[in-house]
């Protein structure tokens, strides 16, 4: 969420000379090693799509720029019209000629990022946590899942479930981050209403409201990776282990943080390659940590705040 607006700038128009899995690689580590475990087919197609969603956050990232948004908007029109000048836009168009992608799906995506851009987003209460995780991420899952040749309507839920999750680990391990930008995913309710920047300033006063939150927080997304775990099995073989690492390792953040103490105030939690190639040793032997996770709530009960959203049945 950092950079000045020069290098972002000619985001879409670098699309063109930019490689998939090179994007995947240099900007999405977890999602990148993970893929090593896919077909190359499907590797390639799942990277293209991960472009394009970069490609789509880091615009509206830059949200200081007044040009994000109307460049979102132009992207959201290529896509009704289905018809676009832009090669990030029309990679995804070909995506949607070769698999069942949903564009209703692509178009909420880029609407919850114009959202964020328009104004630095405070989120309210667990209810719009949720609902924005869906619209940043739950739909990448949407999107991602006729790629791997899951069941076009069985996978769905987990397909979502998986995306929310991520997004939750992203979101508790970027507070101090975000903060610093002028955003507080975190629910105001959870938090005292603390403003981004009683959160940036690193105020002590803060520290244990936020690290509480954050718990809270971490307590939710193993909700939807339990949920996500049960609809692994309506994933193709050869794609299935892929995806329960890309969701071992990815939670894995979490984890680390919790052991750590939660100093969500100090450097961003990473995972090692060495302890990504154990977890997914841990998964190849069918013993991942997701597998030990309580069951989760219903589907309905997970996606009660998501009712009316694009995808959702």
């Amino acid at each position: 969420m950092t950079g000045p607006a020069s290098l972002k700038h000619g985001l879409l128009e670098e699309a063109s000379t930019i490689d998939g899995r090179a994007s995947m690689r240099r900007n999405g580590k977890s999602f990148w090693f993970a893929s090593l475990f896919l077909p190359r087919n499907v590797a390639a197609d799942a990277a293209e799509l991960y472009a394009f969603c970069r490609t789509m956050d880091d615009l509206a990232d830059e949200s200081d720029d007044p040009r994000a948004v109307s460049r979102l908007n132009a992207v959201r029109l290529d896509l009704e019209r289905r018809t676009s000048d832009d090669p990030s836009v029309r990679t995804l168009l070909a995506l949607a000629r070769r698999y069942p992608l949903n564009l209703q799906v692509a178009d909420h995506l880029i609407q919850a990022f114009v959202e964020d851009a328009k104004a630095k987003l405070q989120l309210a209460d667990e209810r719009e946590l949720i609902r924005y995780c869906f619209g940043v991420a739950g739909t990448v899952g949407l999107m991602m899942s006729p790629i791997l040749g899951a069941d076009p309507t069985q996978a769905h839920p987990a397909a979502i479930d998986l995306g929310i999750a991520m997004q939750m680990t992203n979101i508790a391990r970027d507070v101090h981050e975000d903060a610093l930008n002028g955003r507080r995913y975190l629910p105001g309710s959870w938090v005292q209403n603390l403003a981004p920047s009683a959160i940036a300033c690193d105020d002590p006063r803060s520290r244990q409201p936020v690290a509480t939150a954050i718990l809270r927080l971490l307590d939710l997304a193993d909700c939807f990776y339990a949920s996500a775990a049960s609809g692994l099995r309506f994933i193709p073989s050869r794609s299935r282990p892929a995806i329960e690492v890309a969701a071992t390792v990815y939670r894995e953040i979490g984890v680390t943080l919790r052991l750590r103490g939660v100093p969500w105030w100090s450097a961003r939690t990473v995972i090692s390659p060495v302890r990504k190639a154990a977890l997914a040793a841990t998964v190849l032997a069918g013993a991942s940590p997701l597998r030990r996770l309580p069951p989760a709530s219903s589907t309905l009960a997970l996606h009660e705040p998501l009712n009316g959203l694009p995808g959702i049945v």
